[in-house]
C-alpha cells in the first residue's frame, strides 16, 4: 500500500507543479473501499471513471 500512497503523492506534486488545486486522495482507506490496494488498481480505476464520464458526456 506505501507504493500506492507514494504514486498518489508524486501524481499530487505533479499537480501542484503545474498549478492545479485539485488533488487525488493518499489515504489508503478511502482506496480500498472501492477495491484500489495497488498502483495498478489504481491505473485502472481512473481508466474506468475516465470512460465513465466520456460516456455521461456523450448523453
Amino acid at each position: 500500500m506505501n507504493d500506492l500512497v507514494n504514486h498518489i503523492n508524486k501524481l499530487n506534486q505533479q499537480t501542484r507543479d503545474r498549478g492545479a488545486v485539485g488533488f487525488l486522495t493518499n489515504d489508503p482507506d478511502h482506496w480500498a473501499e472501492y477495491g484500489v490496494y495497488t498502483i495498478g488498481d489504481f491505473q485502472l480505476y481512473l481508466e474506468r471513471e475516465h470512460e465513465r464520464n466520456m460516456y455521461k458526456n456523450s448523453l
